[in-house]
């Protein structure tokens, strides 16, 4: 599943994450209200939105996210590079800014 806007999303809660985000390798996206407000990658995507569930980055609380996205991606590096188009693109509201 790519990340944009009008593409398909879950709903960021408890349940939404365990049911639809996958144990696996990839980037995703917070969002709410047309607002992006993260970008990360993890080799567990599950996992770290879960972590953000539970409130581990305070700017991430901060504006509380309604939506989120991901796209499976292997490899470390892939990751990073893949995140780093978003944070380009979707310019987050929590994520330090790259040139």
């Amino acid at each position: 599943m790519p990340i944009g806007k009008d593409v398909p999303w879950h709903a960021y809660n408890y349940a939404s994450i365990v049911a639809n985000a996958p144990a696996q390798s990839g980037v995703y996206a917070l969002f709410k209200s047309g607002d992006w407000i993260y970008v990360g990658e993890s080799g567990e995507i599950q996992a770290r939105l879960l972590q953000h569930f539970n409130r581990d980055n305070p700017c991430i609380t901060q504006h509380a996210p309604t939506g989120f996205q991901f796209e499976l991606v292997a490899g470390e590096a892939q990751r990073k590079a893949r995140q780093n188009q978003l944070i380009l693109a979707l310019k987050p509201l929590c994520n330090q800014k790259l040139d």
